[in-house]
């Protein structure tokens, strides 16, 4: 009760002074202003991190096999460590050929890519999980095609990533030379293997290296002329229901003898670390300024103290102990920090909640996402309140300490 009246009179009522006054308003709108902004910035990051990770999560495979000294797919899947895989039912393991390949337009246009060969079952598992994102993709792309079980890719067809299509100036229905890298290599006079596909769709899949680099063919079907080609590689590609718990798999797959797994995290390990970073600098700058803003309490605390010290000393007189004035004047400056702080938090969640329910569409077409989304952490909520009270602590306790020094008897004896 004694705090809250000395609050009221020495900071916000008549009494109080006009600068002081000023400045506590001030003070307040800047620490809700930054809490509120350091809230939904750092949810914006949640939610475009967890966009990033379902995106890969559903186009991706969740575990990659290798086996060394096996270079044809027919061997892979006689092998025992696919046979293992297969006996699970929830999961979906297939067979895969990649390898680094040259395009050339007929118009002579030259592009890398990845040349990647899968199964007819691996193709429509794919298109399922397209399918599983075209309602939301609809909505930021309504251009967006997407394919259908009919479309696969058959004999000398291949199907080519938007961007990879958009730099080479190609269309459904044009024709591409597919060329190994080491064919270059070759001496003059002497023509390398290649082989001649069309394009039959082009996708969009909002992830940046499937739509930049990939071709993707049926495996036995298309590339067959460049089965000997130096990149290429076999493995198995296996789908787990929810991609979670995977380093138990890979443990198991990897007691077979030559036997490498690799998950979809350690693939994307450079990716994730590099969306931690980010949103860590940005949490880092955005608290920095909200630790500028909150160290206004301490330019307020300072002023009353030295407008006020006719009366802390009348106080001291009175019987009040300097511990007891430090404490008042220290809860003072919390309580003025809560003003600012509880507010920001609560202003900040809602803004992220309704950005969560109703993302927002502001980003132009260009972007892999034109979305804005949201993605409210309680803990973070929680860590922003302690943490933002006890730099206000700090705050309010340095220049409320200066109590001490002030004598009762000069005090007085100083005229306003």
């Amino acid at each position: 009760m004694l705090v809250r009246d000395f609050f009221s009179h020495f900071i916000f009522s008549k009494r109080a002074g006009a600068l002081v006054k000023r400045l506590a308003w001030l003070s307040v709108g800047a620490i809700a202003l930054s809490v509120t902004a350091f809230l939904v910035v750092l949810f914006v990051m949640n939610g475009m991190n967890a966009s990033i990770h379902k995106r890969i999560l559903s186009l991706e495979p969740h575990l990659y096999v290798t086996v060394n000294g096996v270079s044809r797919g027919n061997l892979l899947e006689i092998h025992p460590v696919f046979q293992r895989l297969k006996e699970t039912p929830e999961n979906k393991a297939y067979v895969y050929e990649t390898q680094d390949v040259i395009l050339r337009t007929m118009d002579g246009q030259f592009h890398g890519a990845i040349a990647r060969g899968v199964s007819q079952e691996s193709l429509k598992f794919m298109v399922e999980q397209l399918h599983k994102m075209e309602d939301s993709k609809k909505k930021q792309h309504e251009n967006v095609q997407f394919w259908s079980p009919e479309e696969l890719p058959g004999k000398g067809e291949v199907v080519l990533g938007v961007d990879l299509a958009r730099s080479l100036g190609v269309f459904e229905g044009d024709y591409l030379t597919i060329v190994p890298p080491e064919g270059l290599l070759l001496p003059p006079g002497e023509s390398p293997k290649f082989e001649k596909v069309r394009i039959s769709k082009i996708i969009s899949t909002n992830l940046a290296d499937l739509d930049s680099q990939f071709v993707f063919y049926q495996r036995n079907a298309t590339l067959n002329t460049l089965a000997s080609a130096a990149s290429r590689k076999v493995g198995i590609e296996v789908w787990t229901p929810d991609g979670k718990n995977l380093e138990d798999l890979k443990t198991e797959v990897e007691k077979f003898s030559d036997v490498m797994a690799e998950t979809w995290m350690d693939r994307n390990s450079v990716l994730f670390f590099a969306l931690k970073l980010e949103k860590l600098m940005i949490g880092v700058f955005l608290g920095l300024a909200g630790l500028i803003a909150a160290s206004s309490i301490l330019s307020v605390l300072a002023l009353l103290m030295s407008q006020k010290k006719r009366d802390i000393a009348i106080l001291k007189t009175l019987g009040l102990s300097s511990q007891r004035t430090v404490k008042i004047f220290t809860q003072m400056g919390m309580m003025l920090s809560a003003i600012g702080i509880i507010p920001g938090v609560v202003l900040g969640t809602a803004l992220s909640l309704y950005i969560e329910k109703n993302p927002i569409n502001v980003l132009p077409d260009i972007y892999y996402d034109s979305q804005v989304p949201a993605l409210v952490d309680v803990n973070l909520i929680w860590g922003v309140l302690i943490v933002g009270l006890l730099v206000c602590l700090g705050g309010a306790w340095y220049p409320a300490r200066t109590s001490t020094e002030i004598e009762p008897a000069r005090a007085l004896r100083v005229k306003n």
